[in-house]
Order: structure tokens, then sequence, then C-alpha cells
């Protein structure tokens, strides 16, 4: 289902209801869970680069041109915070809550913060590498961040040291993400053909190489219940791999779909967490689109129409 309204997408999050938030050009927008129709739209006077959600649904937030992050309420849909938390950085911040949805996480340029979400009192922050990426994990113990060298480094939280340093890629690691149950991390970047990787978090090592993609992956969400992957990238496809068999952190998955309904690059993807055995993902492309995939309508892919969309056949 496509959803108008932006002229670019740059992030998309699904509210722990099911509803939907995009951001992109100077707005965000909220999308309601039931028919999809727009409840919200917020405007800014900067480009707006990114957003999240808290896991508890009480507030959404998002980081705006030059160092900016706005903090809203749910219930009210009032903005209760606004500050700006990297100065001259030249971006929109990189922005994920704890778990407990009091605290948020930002980062830009080489720095890390840590933020009361309500009061914007900044509780602590350490540098590290030149910033593209970061994940924290479930259980809000270990931050991984990805950098413009293809180095993913890991800190502790909430103190911020650096435990290790991962060579996960040749170039910019733009995503990083850790899987619900913290067995693996997965990372993209544009290295073909190796665009999309799972590391083991016990050992460290990658388990397995994604191939499939052409060109940059820009984005990667998790099912709730870990057992499926989506992938999004410059040839204009989500990918979904899901895992076949094997405990947690196996290196067995496998493609199981090419969406394909974008015409531009697709700069976003998530899952819907209220999915409940029916699968929903939402994305987002750099031509302004957004769209809501209901997986068991998507038809399995043909690969006779590779060719249109920017993709070899033997995928």
């Amino acid at each position: 289902m496509p959803l108008k309204g932006h002229s670019t997408v740059a992030a998309v999050r699904f509210l722990p209801n099911g509803g939907l938030l995009t951001a992109g050009d100077t707005t965000m927008r909220l999308w309601n869970a039931e028919n999809l129709k727009i409840d919200k739209v917020w405007k800014f006077s900067n480009v707006v680069e990114t957003c999240c959600c808290s896991p508890d649904g009480r507030y959404i937030a998002c980081g705006v041109l030059d160092g900016f992050i706005f903090v809203f309420e749910m219930r009210t849909r009032q903005q209760i915070a606004v500050w700006q938390a990297h100065a001259e950085c030249g971006q929109g911040p990189l922005l994920q809550f704890f778990a407990d949805s009091t605290y948020l996480l930002s980062a830009a340029a080489f720095t890390c913060k840590i933020w009361c979400a309500r009061t914007s009192k900044l509780i602590n922050t350490w540098d590290t590498t030149l910033l593209t990426s970061l994940s924290i994990a479930a259980d809000c113990t270990l931050l991984a961040v990805g950098s413009n060298t293809g180095v993913v480094t890991i800190h502790n939280l909430p103190d911020g040291n650096a435990t290790r340093r991962v060579n996960a890629h040749k170039s910019e690691v733009w995503v990083t993400l850790f899987s619900p149950d913290q067995s693996l991390l997965a990372t993209a970047s544009r290295d073909e053909p190796d665009g999309v990787k799972l590391w083991s978090t016990e050992r460290w090592e990658m388990v397995q190489a994604l191939r499939g993609h052409f060109g940059p992956v820009w984005d990667i969400g998790f099912s709730t219940d870990g057992l499926q992957l989506v992938t999004c990238g410059m040839d204009k496809t989500l990918r979904l791999w899901t895992r076949r068999g094997g405990g947690a952190g196996s290196a067995n998955w496998k493609l199981e779909n090419v969406l394909a309904g974008h015409h531009d690059a697709v700069m976003a993807c998530s899952f819907s967490p209220t999915s409940s055995g029916k699968e929903v993902v939402g994305s987002g492309a750099r031509d302004g689109s957004a769209r809501v995939w209901r997986l068991a309508d998507v038809p399995k892919f043909n690969t006779t129409e590779s060719p249109a969309y920017g993709m070899p056949i033997d995928y």
C-alpha cells in the first residue's frame, strides 16, 4: 500500500501499536495503524534525517539539521523538549531510546551522548569513530557503532567504554542492528557482493553474508521473533530473508522474496512489532514514496522481471 506526502523519506519506524512513523524533507508524519491515513504531520525549519520511538510508545524523537533533537509525547502529539545536542555537526543526530524509554542516545560526527529524553539533561558523553550508524542491544549493555572506514566499534553501556573493534566492511557501514535476542549483529554497506553481513555476538565472527542487492544497502530490520530480516538499498528493492532452522546465531538464512514496487533508492525499512503471524513491513524511498507491505499478500518475485529493477536475474 503506497503512502504519499513526503518529497523524500529518510527514516521509517513502527510504533508499538502498529502506527507508522516516517521522516524526511522537513516533516515527520504519523500514519494510523488501522487505516494508514495521516494522523499527524510535524513541520520543521530544516531537514529531518532520523526518527525513533520509545519502546513503550510514549515518546517519539527526531534528529534535525544541524544537530537538533525534538521529542514529542504520543498521547498529546505535543512537543515536550527540543535542544541542540551536537553543534555544527552538519547532520540530524542518529537516535535510539533505551529500553526503559527514559533515556535517549544520540550520535553525530565523532560523539555519542546519553540524555534524559523529557528534560534534555546530559547523562554521559564519549568520543568514538566518525559515526555512520548505531544500534543498542535489547538489554542496553552494548552499543554497536558503524564508521566511515568499515570498522564497527562495540561500546559498553552506559559508560561508553570501547571493548571491541570489528573489521566489518571495506567502506561506510550504513547500518548496524542487533537481533532481538542479541545473538547476531547485522551490518550493511556498499560492499558488493557482501553488502549485508551477520556476526555472532558470542565470538564476534562473521557467520553469513547475505548476497543479492546491487549497490549500497541502506537499512535493515529484524522481525520481533528474530526469524526474518528485511533489507533495502540503492537497487530500489527490499529483500526478505528467513532463518531456516538452526539455533540463535546460526548461518542458515535464505532469500525468501524480493519486494519490488519503489521507483527510486529505498532508504529505510522496518518490521511492524504487532504482526502476530501476519508480518508487515514499512519502507521509504528517496523519491518520497512510502509503502506498507503485508507480506502474506506479496506475490513471489518473478526473476524474469528483474532487469526492470536493475538487478541480475541470477540473485
